[in-house]
């Protein structure tokens, strides 16, 4: 071809080019250009001044062929995408080719063309060199930009951030830039990528309020690109989900967000955010985008959403509020795209399962609320009618709970493939009305099992449950009727048979049908031959029956009934029965004699429990005691083991040994070592120590039980000096300022005083003056002088302790010494030898030795008579005379004492207390009751041991035996009878 063609050629062909663009030409002119272009390309010789211009077309062809291709395959959805290779390797060789030679003009374009293409065929580093040469070079502003943006977009997708920051920044500051909103995305998303999300923020806000920039190729008044601004706002919501979202934050992101795609982003963040693990976050962003929401569907999946979040933030009534709404929604949903729906109840399902999975052990109402908003809505979901019975179960609200399965029971009867579960649901239901204890529930369970039970294999237990619960609500009449027509039938289960057998015969029992009875036991004893020794027992079992229902009402009658039981016809189980039920009723009806021939039956049966024991041996020890068979009731008492505590056991059978005529020292002693009522341990050791031969040594032994109560402790050593008694309990007492200082102290005190008295008084009423001498008479007059000295100084002790008797006797016995004295004083006769003078001279002072022993006298004379006008003393001796018999010999000697100096008038008192328990004895001795009263006192409390009045005759007639110990215990007895305790 000649240089002048080619020149023709190329030169139509450009004007095609420029007549329409390459995008609007079809496949086969495309095919058909690039056919002939590269025929004048391989015509024209390499210098020919054409060949640039067609060699750049034909690589511009080239390229636009494969950038089609390309496409082309993956709209069709390549895996291995290699369409276009071919002619972006040809292209890219007819570029490099030409490059050389192109006009200036031109070369920058081509060069930017060149790096497309080295990276399109994986030559990144060739393509970065050749972008990096355009910026080196003088070329148009434009072509640097878009050096610089491909090379941003390169080093963009290596995450080398910081180059292409630099890249992205250069094409920013060009004003000739095209692509400025595309760099300042990237900007932003660098930013993002290294962390700074506050400033990727305010970098991608800057954007979408930039109109300018909301364009990926336009310059400063391009339009703005709806699929970029789009992609921006989605990014927005991307950077916002990474902080913690405030509601400044959704209101600009809704603001900035094209309209079109404002409530998609806004859900896009609170996605984002619940992915995240925000779930504030995310509630308060669903909670705003909610009221823009014009679907009903997208309402109802936001309602869930946000119901799900609360829960999962612990607020269930939240949770439940959101789900009750969304719920109402799906009600009132007309109607939306299947699939949707179905996703719509599938999360709402999903919802209450997950919440239920959580509260497996210890499900909510609010559990069971959400069950019931989901069943109202979708109310054939069979699973969930049976999930919302469960829990309402389990919460005991046994209602709504058969309102659940019966709901799911319905749907089931529907389905022929569903008798299983059918049958499954009706049992469940009646394991529900058993639990609930409610009759209208446990009928209707009953009656829908036989009706609707679509195997029946319970249909005979559940028939006996009926009649069953006839019997038990007191329909006995016809709940006999019933369960003979089941004990009767070969079909059922031989245990239930034998029940219905059984309780057949109880209702008739209770209905006091005696003749059909014996009737249908023999009948029932053919019938069921491997159990006819049973049936044998049955009447026994209903006069237990029977005597047990009439024994709150009447126990007369339950008693009466009750002795038509026959223990030889009896199960073991039944005898232990009758013999117990005997006994209590006994008791009840005061049947004393009665009850301890049960108690003693109840004994004698084999393999009797530890527990019936105990109860059996308590009992016979109360009958015992109220028949007042001490010994007996001493020996059960030791049996028992549970009943009493340990220090109760003890006193109880110290009180049986004694009122039985045994030793209670034994007893007593293991009380002192258990006890822990120290007020009752110190009573049991003074009993003790007035039961011990040797009082004074018990008293030793116990004090320590003792010594906290002086005036008991006072109290027993003076008893015990009473029996025997012993300087030793006097000193011990003496020296003791605490025991002294109590009224049976001072009793030992003054037996002291006495002792000491009596010998003084021996002493000095037995001195006289010795006359035969001169010398004798000076040693006695000084001996006589020295005792009266002596009781008056042991007058004025008992002065100084206050002790009327040992004041009046010491100081009578003073006056009449001091007297005696006196007389022998004066009358004593005058020495030999003196002269008349000397004889004046003795005789005066004789008279003043004697003066004091006179006045002493008529002193004491005057304290004594004022003693006796004092009138208590007599009173006060009678009553301790009287209170304390033990006590007696002591006083006696008081008395004895004061009788030698009383005066005329008082003598016959005083003698009283001196001779009186010789004469008590006597007539205790006339009074005391024959054996024979005794014991006929003893039988009418034998014949009725809570009669108050023969409790009371037997008392009076102890009391003459003075058997001090039944004195004690009947008076209590009484006292306790009085109060209502027996």
């Amino acid at each position: 071809m000649s240089p002048s063609k080619a020149t023709i050629i190329v030169f139509v062909l450009t004007g095609l080019m420029g007549m329409s663009s390459w995008a609007q030409i079809d496949a086969h002119s495309r095919e058909l250009l690039i056919g002939k272009l590269d025929k004048v390309y391989q015509n024209l010789a390499p210098n020919d001044s054409s060949k640039v211009a067609v060699t750049l077309r034909l690589a511009d062809l080239l390229a636009e062929r494969a950038r089609f291709d390309s496409m082309k395959e993956l709209d069709s959805g390549c895996t291995v995408c290699n369409a276009g290779a071919a002619d972006r390797k040809k292209a890219l060789r007819l570029y490099t080719e030409v490059l050389p030679k192109a006009p200036e003009a031109t070369q920058g374009k081509v060069m930017i063309q060149v790096g497309h293409l080295y990276q399109m065929t994986g030559s990144e580093a060739k393509a970065v060199e050749f972008y990096q040469k355009i910026l080196s070079q003088n070329v148009q502003p434009q072509l640097k930009a878009e050096a610089s943006l491909a090379l941003g977009e390169i080093y963009f997708k290596r995450r080398d951030f910081a180059q292409a920051a630099t890249s992205y920044k250069e094409v920013l500051s060009n004003p000739s830039a095209t692509s400025k909103g595309l760099a300042a995305y990237r900007t932003a998303w660098i930013s993002f990528n290294m962390g700074n999300n506050d400033q990727a923020i305010r970098e991608i806000i800057t954007v979408l309020q930039t109109p300018a920039l909301l364009n990926r190729n336009g310059g400063q008044t391009a339009q703005i690109d709806q699929q970029f601004h789009e992609e921006v706002s989605r990014d927005y919501a991307t950077f916002l989900s990474k902080k913690k979202v405030e509601k400044s934050d959704i209101e600009s992101l809704f603001k900035l967000s094209p309209e079109n795609a404002r409530i998609s982003n806004v859900q896009s963040l609170a996605l984002d955010a619940e992915r995240l693990g925000k779930k504030a976050e995310a509630l308060a962003v669903w909670g705003f985008i909610y009221n823009y929401l014009s679907k009903p569907e997208d309402r109802l999946s936001a309602q869930i959403t946000m119901a799900q979040l609360h829960f999962d933030l612990g607020d269930r009534k939240a949770a439940l509020a959101n789900y009750e709404s969304g719920l109402q929604l799906s009600r009132d949903l007309k109607s939306c795209g299947s699939t949707q729906c179905e996703e719509l109840r599938r999360r709402s399902r999903q919802f209450v399962v997950s919440w239920h999975q959580t509260e497996k052990k210890k499900p909510t109402a609010e559990l069971l609320t959400a069950y019931q908003q989901f069943l109202a809505s979708y109310p054939q979901d069979i699973d969930m009618n049976l999930y919302a019975a469960e829990v309402a179960k389990e919460l005991g609200d046994f209602k709504a709970s058969f309102a659940s399965y019966e709901k799911a029971r319905v749907l089931l009867q529907a389905d022929p493939k569903e008798s299983k579960k059918l049958e499954t649901v009706l049992l469940s239901e009646i394991e529900l009305a058993e639990s609930s204890k409610d009759e209208a529930i446990l009928a209707s369970a009953y009656d829908n099992y036989l009706q609707y039970s679509p195997v029946k294999t319970k249909s005979f237990e559940v028939s006996y449950q009926k009649a069953r619960g006839l019997y038990e609500k007191g329909q006995y009449a016809p709940a006999a009727d019933q369960l003979r027509a089941l004990a009767l039938r070969t079909d059922g289960d031989a245990k239930v048979r034998k029940q219905a057998a059984d309780l057949s015969l109880d209702a008739l029992v209770l209905l006091k049908d005696e003749p059909r009875l014996e009737a249908w036991a023999n009948d029932y004893s053919q019938k069921f031959q491997n159990d006819s020794s049973d049936f044998s027992q049955i009447a026994q079992k209903s006069v237990l029956t029977k005597s047990a229902a009439l024994s709150d009402k009447d126990s007369a009658q339950a008693y009466a009934a009750l002795l038509k039981f026959q223990p030889a016809k009896a199960a073991p189980e039944d005898k232990l029965k009758y013999y117990k039920n005997k006994l209590i009723l006994a008791e009840r009806l005061k049947k004393f004699p009665e009850a301890q021939g049960a108690v003693d039956d109840l004994l004698k049966l084999p393999g009797l429990s530890a527990e019936d024991q105990e109860f059996a041996w308590s009992r016979k020890a109360f009958i015992a005691e109220m028949m007042l068979d001490f010994g007996t009731a001493k020996v059960a008492t030791e049996k028992m083991q549970t009943t009493l505590k340990p220090d109760d056991k003890a006193l109880k059978l110290a009180m049986f040994s004694e009122l039985s005529g045994q030793s209670s020292e034994v007893y007593y002693g293991q009380y002192l070592k258990i006890a822990k009522d120290e007020a009752n341990k110190k009573l049991v050791a003074a009993e003790l120590v007035r039961k011990s031969k040797n009082p004074a040594k018990e008293i030793e032994a116990l004090r320590s039980h003792l010594d906290k109560n002086p005036e008991l402790l006072a109290t027993l050593y003076t008893e015990a000096y009473a029996k025997t008694p012993t300087d030793a309990i006097l000193n011990r007492v003496q020296k003791d300022a605490k025991l002294r200082a109590t009224d049976s102290g001072k009793l030992l005190v003054r037996m002291a005083f006495l002792n000491e008295f009596e010998a003084l008084k021996k002493q000095i009423t037995a001195q006289k003056l010795d006359t035969t001498s001169d010398r004798k008479l000076a040693a006695s007059i000084k001996a006589r002088g020295a005792a009266v000295q002596k009781l008056e100084g042991l007058a004025g002790r008992a002065i100084q302790d206050s002790d009327w008797t040992s004041q009046l006797i010491s100081i009578d016995l003073l006056a009449k010494e001091s007297d005696r004295f006196y007389q022998e004083l004066m009358s004593a006769p005058m020495p030999k030898g003196l002269s008349p003078e000397e004889e004046g001279e003795y005789l005066n002072l004789l008279s003043a030795q004697a003066a004091p022993f006179q006045t002493k006298s008529a002193e004491a004379r005057a304290k004594v008579e004022q003693f006796w006008k004092n009138d208590t003393w007599a009173s006060s001796l009678k009553s301790a005379w009287n209170n304390h018999l033990a006590l007696r010999p002591l006083m006696a000697r008081e008395a004895q004492a004061l009788k030698e100096v009383a005066p005329p008038e008082h003598q016959a008192t005083l003698a009283e207390l001196t001779v009186v328990k010789a004469t008590t004895v006597a007539e205790v001795r006339g009074q005391r009751p024959s054996q024979q009263e005794v014991l006929m006192a003893r039988r009418q409390v034998h014949q009725n041991p809570l009669d108050r009045k023969a409790l009371e005759g037997l008392l009076a007639v102890e009391k003459k035996s003075e058997n001090q110990a039944m004195v004690q215990y009947l008076q209590t007895r009484i006292e306790t009878l009085n109060k209502g305790v027996l």
